[in-house]
């Protein structure tokens, strides 16, 4: 509607077929952005990853290196395509301080080749599964392809997060294999055996990750499509009632990352999108948990009401437990009045 009789010139030139994603939701919430851009990207943590004396992984703010936030991007003058890691939420810890384990994510759209002029951009995506979010990004085209790959092991042990990735390339299993990580590279997803999109027996690099076709693209943009409009419950304060209340807003209003956005308002298949690449692994991960989730809370649910009655243990001595309870409380009872 909005292209048909458009107002501004970006609704003029708005597509109407071949995209995947809800273009005009998003516009929308990169508007609202755009005002306050500075202020949105403040609480952003921008900088690197190092290793500290114990051998863990440890963040290193930095202010003289910049992200990749615009779509498309070009190298200009001094302007590098090496960017930098952006954090939107740091890992969250448990009391004994490791963060949990299957909380995070992570989506990777590789490289194989060493840098050239105007080769396309890596991504790594961090998402968390707990508040269904993306929560860090690294989008850049570092020298050399092993740089990109040690990024995304430190942002894997970072994170505590298994990693899909496009094993169309074999350059990050190589690198996870000789790192002896392979650990961080999650196993081919069983949602795509189910729906016969890949085969069922995977050796070798196979087995990891996710083999990008027609099919799998299509299933990725799909996923997203329908993450970015599920709702998403918060609270805000009404400062001309004074009170707190509850708003229902789509999950695309929740996204960091600008240059995601901006990736998702201009694709079509026609062009390389490296961010929505990244995603499209994320999100068959994200699907493949919660088919696992779903299968375990229907297997509990089914075994729940057998799981304690019909224990012969139990069924043997539990009426002896009971009686000798009783006796005991009895016994208590009349020592009590007695005093």
């Amino acid at each position: 509607k909005k292209a048909e009789e458009p107002i501004t010139p970006q609704e003029a030139i708005m597509r109407t077929e071949g995209t995947a994603f809800p273009v005009a939701d998003l516009r929308d919430y990169l508007e609202d952005i755009a005002p306050e851009l500075n202020s949105f990207t403040d609480s952003h943590y921008v900088g690197a990853l190092s290793y500290d004396d114990a051998g863990l992984v440890k963040w290193v703010n930095k202010s003289d290196i910049h992200p990749i936030r615009d779509f498309p991007f070009k190298v200009k003058g001094s302007r590098s395509s090496e960017g930098a890691i952006e954090i939107f939420e740091m890992p969250n810890k448990g009391r004994d301080g490791r963060i949990h384990d299957g909380r995070y994510i992570c989506g990777i759209d590789p490289i194989d080749n060493d840098y050239t002029i105007g080769g396309s951009l890596a991504s790594i995506i961090v998402f968390d599964l707990w508040t269904d979010k993306i929560v860090a990004e690294y989008t850049g085209r570092p020298m050399l392809a092993a740089d990109f790959y040690e990024t995304c092991l430190r942002l894997t042990q970072f994170y505590n997060a298994q990693a899909n990735y496009e094993n169309n390339l074999k350059g990050l299993f190589s690198y996870f294999s000789n790192k002896q990580c392979l650990y961080l590279l999650a196993d081919s997803p069983e949602i795509l055996r189910d729906m016969e999109i890949v085969k069922a027996n995977l050796f070798g690099n196979k087995a990891k990750g996710t083999r990008t076709t027609k099919e799998v693209i299509k299933l990725g943009k799909t996923l997203q499509r329908q993450w970015m409009l599920s709702p998403y419950e918060k609270e805000t304060y009404d400062s001309s009632t004074g009170e707190t209340k509850s708003v229902t807003i789509p999950n695309l209003r929740r996204i960091r990352s600008l240059g995601y956005i901006k990736e998702c308002i201009a694709w079509n298949p026609d062009i390389n999108t490296d961010r929505v690449s990244a995603m499209d692994m994320v999100m068959i991960l994200r699907e493949d948990r919660e088919k696992l989730t779903t299968k375990f809370e229907e297997s509990r649910t089914e075994n729940e009401d057998t799981y304690f009655h019909d224990d012969p243990f139990l069924d043997l001595n539990w009426s002896k437990a009971v009686s000798k309870k009783i006796s005991s409380s009895s016994t208590d009872l009349g020592i009590n009045e007695l005093i």
